[in-house]
């Protein structure tokens, strides 16, 4: 058989092959025996006809019983293959088929191919948006109330999708798909992504067959730290030309290849989650350098011509008006030319990201028609949330910098333009370019107005979707896409789950949607996230923007018509009042239903350093070698007095390297040696602090020791190295480094991207390390440094 040459069926199949070689057996014998020899003759050879549907029947010998096979589930026939594209923190606006002027030829071709939502509804945050994607239930239901990383003890914010909840990927395994995620999961407490597990929801425990994913709020680009391939970790890569979107998503056409060849009538669902295009904005130099100049006239130049190519398109009506830029932006022409320079060089870096987003969407794709099986696969792409007000009003060049109450001065980081979104940067774009990705709607993500919620829908599927290009107007959640994923699949939701009779869905299938412009969908929705709240109902909108510390009680709400202005501009809330307090009534009845109480408004950085207090470890003792663990599940030492003391064995003539480290040069601290020396460092991008001892270190058997003493927490310490038991060296922070990124702690070596310029790559110590004790002040933070623990991060409201 050639390449071009059809498989031929054979003339004989296995079962005629046996039955011909049982009576070949007795040949000329069964014509001296008769018919009927020769049929008990074959009955004690040849494997009897199986029972359908029923129970095997048993006898006492082979010849007198009759099989019955359990089996696979098997799909539906003719079931699609279907693709989920979850963009992260990518606005309404950013697409070029919904306006954007970044190039996206891919996700554009797909618009075109299929149908695009322009009313489209998110929760306003990543976690709570996947688990009601993953469960066809509201986020409180699901118990995603905020993000994951923290369970608060109550049934809405467990932080973690219940085990008694069916996934998405475990009701379509069970009926038979194969399941696949490429990317950011981000459904675990943080106590619960270390090596040592639990594992039990890990996605390979929540009904994807293959993963290789990452559990945080975002990832390092060019050297992530923290992949997973199944529940096995994943060497950090130390390839110069690795890009984190480039991997994604060659996993996810490898695990489709591989499916095709092996199975390739069972179709398969796959969730490719992109890390893009959340902070940190890093692409290739040579990518972001296709956007030199792209955005020097500012955010309000850009804004307005956003919208006037969304009315082109059809995706908003011909007479929107844009809103005023959201707090936290002023107009571009306010800027200093210093700001101006910075500002469009972080815009620069955003869009590279996205189009790097794109390239990778149309390398899947060319493979799905390569392989020919482009026309029944179904196609989502969305994204988790509005753009991203977490760059501040200025920016960044690195978020941790920001987060952690030490922000780089505008010049500075006008200084980093040729580095901006390469591995020496971590950086976010600013508050007005926000404006920009969520044009013609007001604030950004985590907010519970449009700006927050609103965001693209695409669904691309040529069997099915012949709508081509079409622009839906139809109000769609998030939750419905679960419904619509089974539908379209032509799969039923099991009624009972892990013992347990399932919640009713709380979301609806679109599928009608997409032949029909005017196929009805909800009518109404609740919202809420850190206490930022909204209710739809038909054309109105109530929402109201929580000040975080204040009363629930004291907040104003406003409400809109959204038939006469889509994007919340004239607040008619004092003319309406009998209609505010009806759908005051409304959310209220919204919010007992789905588990939305208690309230909580803190910041994720102070429910993080309460929670991580609460269940932080005093004492670790290390035995090497071991795996490097997890930075949410590792030794909390930072922002803490702590001692660090090592047992350790240099060779003669030698002995230098990493012997223990935690994040990366953006955020992170290392001991280790140097020609001889001992070395304490942290590291802040651009910030460095540094104690290094006053003599060499001798050979052969030692006691190391580092001692953090903190006079004010969670900032102001010294630190002290110590050689058997001889203080070699002291030195006072500047300011005592908050957290470690999103690297491993790893001991011997710095397996993630790493901490100090001194060094390339992991830097194993040569030598041996016996045992490391670890001693941690976990007393609680007293009101005082609390206080002034929220001033220098910006959270006190």
């Amino acid at each position: 058989m050639t390449m071009d040459e059809p498989t031929k069926k054979t003339g004989l199949d296995r079962r005629s092959l046996l039955t011909g070689a049982a009576i070949g057996a007795v040949g000329a014998g069964a014509v001296a025996v008769g018919v009927g020899k020769l049929q008990a003759t074959r009955a004690k050879l040849v494997t009897p006809e199986a029972v359908e549907g029923g129970p095997a029947q048993i006898g006492e010998t082979f010849a007198d019983s009759r099989p019955s096979y359990t089996g696979e589930a098997k799909a539906p026939a003719g079931a699609p293959n279907i693709i989920v594209v979850i963009m992260d923190d990518v606005g309404f606006a950013d697409l070029g088929c919904y306006g954007g002027e970044i190039a996206t030829p891919a996700l554009d071709a797909l618009a075109g191919s299929g149908v695009r939502y322009s009313k489209f509804r998110t929760c306003a945050m990543c976690s709570p948006t996947r688990a009601a994607l993953l469960t066809g239930l509201n986020h409180h239901s699901a118990g995603m109330g905020w993000l994951a990383d923290i369970d608060s003890g109550y049934p809405g914010y467990r932080g973690e999708v219940p085990t008694e909840v069916a996934m998405l990927p475990e009701v379509l395994r069970g009926a038979g798909y194969a399941t696949f995620l490429a990317g950011k999961w981000h459904l675990l407490n943080a106590a619960n992504t270390g090596i040592a597990g639990p594992f039990t929801n890990w996605p390979t425990s929540r009904g994807f067959d293959r993963a290789y994913w990452y559990q945080g709020h975002s990832s390092d680009y060019f050297k992530p730290g923290e992949l997973f391939d199944g529940n096995a970790p994943v060497d950090t890569p130390q390839d110069s030309d690795y890009y984190l979107s480039d991997d994604l998503t060659t996993r996810a056409m490898t695990y489709v290849r591989t499916q095709t060849a092996v199975a390739p009538d069972k179709p398969f669902y796959l969730q490719l989650a992109f890390s893009a295009a959340h902070s940190p904005l890093q692409v290739r130099a040579s990518d972001s350098a296709k956007y030199a100049g792209k955005y020097d006239a500012g955010w309000d130049v850009v804004r307005a011509a956003r919208l006037e190519r969304q009315k082109k398109l059809g995706v908003v009506p011909a007479d929107t008006k844009l809103p005023p830029l959201s707090f936290g932006a002023k107009p571009w022409a306010e800027l200093t030319p210093v700001e101006q320079k910075a500002f469009a060089r972080y815009m620069e870096v955003y869009a590279a990201t996205i189009s790097a987003l794109d390239a990778n969407v149309g390398r899947l794709v060319a493979t799905l028609e390569e392989l020919g099986i482009r026309d029944n696969t179904m196609i989502v792409v969305m994204s988790d949330n509005g753009g991203s007000p977490e760059g501040t009003d200025d920016g960044t060049p690195n978020v941790f910098a920001s987060a952690y109450g030490r922000p780089v001065p505008v010049a500075q980081a006008a200084a980093m333009h040729d580095i901006m979104g390469t591995d020496a940067t971590f950086p976010h774009y600013p508050r007005g370019w926000a404006c920009v990705s969520n044009t013609p709607f007001r604030l950004y993500k985590q907010y519970a107005h449009l700006g927050g919620v609103s965001d693209p829908l695409i669904v691309s599927w040529p069997k099915r979707v012949t709508a081509k290009g079409a622009v839906r107007t139809q109000f769609v959640h998030v939750v419905d896409l679960y419904p619509t994923v089974l539908e379209a699949a032509g799969v039923a939701r099991p009624a009972a789950w892990q013992g347990k009779k399932l919640k009713p869905l709380e979301g609806a299938s679109i599928v009608p949607t997409f032949a029909n412009a005017t196929a009805p969908t909800r009518t109404s929705q609740y919202y809420e996230l850190g206490g930022n709240r909204a209710y739809e109902d038909g054309k109105w909108r109530l929402v109201t923007r929580h000040t975080r510390g204040s009363s629930f009680d004291s907040d104003k709400w406003e409400l809109y018509d959204t038939s006469h202005e889509i994007n919340e501009l004239t607040d008619l809330a004092a003319a309406n009042p009998d209609m505010v307090k009806a759908m005051l009534a409304k959310w209220e009845a919204a919010a007992r239903k789905y588990q939305v109480y208690p309230l909580d408004d803190r910041a994720l950085i102070i429910k993080l350093s309460q929670d991580k207090l609460r269940s932080a470890r005093k004492q670790w003792d290390i035995r090497p070698p071991i795996d490097r663990l997890g930075h949410d599940a590792s030794p909390a030492v930072c922002g803490a007095s702590h001692v660090i003391e090592l047992d350790i064995e240099r060779p003669k003539g030698g002995g230098n390297g990493v012997l223990l480290a935690h994040g990366s040069h953006h955020a992170g601290y290392v001991l280790w040696i140097d020609n001889g020396r001992l070395i304490y460092e942290t590291a802040l991008l651009p910030f460095r602090e540094s104690i290094v001892a006053d003599r060499l270190l001798p050979e052969g058997r030692m006691k190391l020791r580092y001692v953090q003493k903190m006079t004010a927490r969670p900032f102001d310490g010294s630190g002290s190295l110590f050689i058997n038991g001889t203080q070699v060296a002291t030195h006072t922070f500047e300011r005592c480094l908050l957290a470690p990124g999103y690297d491993p702690f790893s001991v011997g070596s710095d397996v993630g991207n790493q901490v100090s310029a001194g060094y390339t790559g992991p830097n194993p110590f040569a030598g041996k390390i016996h045992r490391v004790l670890i001693d941690i002040d976990t007393s609680p933070i007293g009101p005082i440094d609390t206080m002034n623990f929220l001033k220098a991060t910006g959270n006190m409201g």
